[in-house]
């Protein structure tokens, strides 16, 4: 818990820090200035568009779901995934979300696992679109002089995004969920039974060609609403090079070594929009990360009112209760029997 608590306060340091240093290089007068000036049509288009990548998670969660024999209405998916954006919200964890949508899209403590293993095969589905949209921006802005600072930053993403899903798709998470270690203490035993069902959906390649190609229309969504953002603070980006910017800005705040990517998002814009801004970067990447920043916000807003509106939790909990005080006559009753 100690470490957890170091590597945290390590985190918050590292996005404090960058943060307090891109205010002072931009200057936040001329940051409000900019975001005060922001094209509102811009501004609308990208708030339609993230609402719309936010639509085909939900269908892409829905799916996977379905394909695990869960099965959930669209719209409680649409709900949990805006829950999902409010737990990422405040907690020092881009995995928050993740844990909240599966503990309350399982109705009973026998789904769990099921249900964490939808979100965490979502996490990996998606990383094909998001390398095939980097890939394809570094082809078309080959001749592109001003994207030659990020080609090799993309470069090595895409070789340790296309390692980790080859890894995946070996036996390797079999392997691992085999582990007599795993099965010493709870924690480990639950590990291994989610990383056993991860291997045994290896083989529903339909379902997971289905999802991976949904992630990469939720991929295409986020690079056009990120794209918008950056217009509607004056950024003349191609959509191309906004291609490999958005993509290799995103890979870069899941490295952990920040706090949901704070600080770190905000200088990549910076460094990454200066061949097209020029001194202007400074000022407009950090106000495309405030942007982002507020639609997150708002996001995470919408997702307050369906927590408080959402009373499955509450049923799920009550029914797992019942359950469990119905065994228990049942037990001693097997017991007397045996003795």
């Amino acid at each position: 818990m100690s470490r957890q608590r170091l590597a945290t306060v390590a985190k918050l340091a590292v996005s404090v820090g960058l943060l307090a240093w891109l205010l002072h290089k931009a200057g936040l007068a001329r940051i409000g200035e900019v975001l005060a000036h922001s094209d509102l049509r811009w501004l609308a288009a990208a708030v339609a568009l993230g609402f719309a990548a936010t639509c085909v998670q939900a269908t892409q969660w829905h799916a996977l779901l379905a394909a695990t024999g869960l099965r959930r209405t669209w719209w409680r998916c649409l709900r949990l995934v805006f829950v999902g954006n409010t737990f990422n919200s405040i907690l020092p964890s881009s995995i928050g979300g993740d844990v909240a949508r599966a503990m309350m899209a399982a109705d009973s403590p026998e789904e769990r696992v099921p249900a964490a293993t939808t979100v965490v095969l979502q996490r990996l589905c998606n990383f094909p679109g998001m390398m095939v949209l980097m890939g394809l921006g570094l082809v078309l802005t080959l001749g592109d002089a001003r994207a030659s600072e990020i080609r090799g930053v993309a470069i090595a993403g895409l070789l340790v995004g296309a390692a980790g899903l080859g890894l995946c798709m070996t036996p390797l998470l079999g392997w691992l969920a085999a582990l007599p270690l795993l099965q010493r203490r709870r924690p480990g035993r639950v590990l291994a039974r989610l990383l056993g069902a991860l291997d045994a959906f290896r083989d529903r390649r339909l379902e997971l060609l289905l999802a991976s190609v949904r992630g990469a229309g939720f991929w295409g969504l986020s690079v056009l609403n990120q794209y918008a953002f950056m217009h509607a603070v004056g950024v003349p980006i191609p959509l191309a090079y906004a291609a490999i910017v958005v993509t290799t800005v995103n890979a870069l705040t899941m490295l952990p070594i920040s706090i949901n990517g704070y600080g770190v998002r905000e200088g990549s814009f910076t460094r990454f929009l200066s061949p097209v801004s020029g001194a202007a970067a400074a000022t407009q990447g950090v106000a495309v990360g405030f942007l982002l920043a507020a639609q997150s916000l708002l996001w995470a807003g919408i997702g307050v009112v369906f927590w408080l509106t959402d009373k499955r939790h509450k049923e799920a909990a009550a029914a797992a209760t019942a359950r469990e005080s119905t065994r228990a006559p049942a037990a001693r009753i097997t017991q007397g029997i045996a003795s």
